[in-house]
């Protein structure tokens, strides 16, 4: 009876004490959690999500929108400050909303705000490779799956089921995000100029 007892409590500590362990998925079959978050509810070519800004305080109500439709892209950040920009058809527009003014300038390629928050190929996703386990982020202990790219990293952290946070860490920058809302439909006219905006030159 002893034997047993002391092998279920051996057991138990090699669970849990393992748990929080980093672990290896040399390939993932269409399970992961961070998959399966998005599969039902992201396109790569049609999105719209919002998130928290967790980069200065964990309380932040820095909003962050990013959304795209096609070759149409928008991203915005709204806190003590509030910055639009739109790309579309080779423009870059930057917007202040508190003014109501704009800036135009051509580009050759779109400046992709999602990258590294949010996935750029679902198909690669569905069987990429990743680690997981449970770290520490603003005094949450969660569990994580981290996806490594050719510069940068990429960090889903879940509680349960539900996307929780998601960190971005390049050789520049780490961005923490706290996921907040997606939408399945939106207004087209998000990515159009406001007419009532005045275009400053420079």
């Amino acid at each position: 009876m002893k034997r047993i007892l002391v092998l279920l409590v051996l057991g138990l500590f090699l669970i849990t004490g393992c748990d929080s362990e980093p672990v290896q998925i040399d390939k993932a079959n269409g399970d992961s959690l961070t998959y399966l978050f998005f599969k039902d509810k992201y396109d790569e070519s049609k999105y719209y999500f919002e998130f928290l800004d967790r980069n200065t305080a964990k309380n932040d109500s820095t909003k962050i929108i990013m959304a795209r439709d096609d070759d149409k892209y928008y991203y915005e950040i709204n806190g003590s400050s509030n910055m639009i920009v739109i790309q579309k058809d080779g423009i870059r527009y930057t917007l202040d909303s508190r003014m109501k003014t704009y800036f135009k300038e051509d580009i050759v390629a779109f400046e992709d705000f999602s990258l590294g928050i949010l996935p750029s190929d679902m198909d690669d996703l569905k069987t990429k490779g990743y680690e997981t386990g449970k770290e520490k982020i603003l005094d949450q202990k969660l569990r994580y799956e981290r996806y490594t790219y050719d510069t940068y990293t990429s960090t889903y952290y879940f509680k349960g089921d539900d996307l929780v946070y998601i960190k971005e860490v390049t050789p520049l920058k780490t961005v923490v995000l706290k996921y907040s809302d997606c939408k399945d439909s939106f207004k087209k006219s998000l990515f159009n100029v406001p007419d009532s905006y005045i275009e400053m030159t420079y």
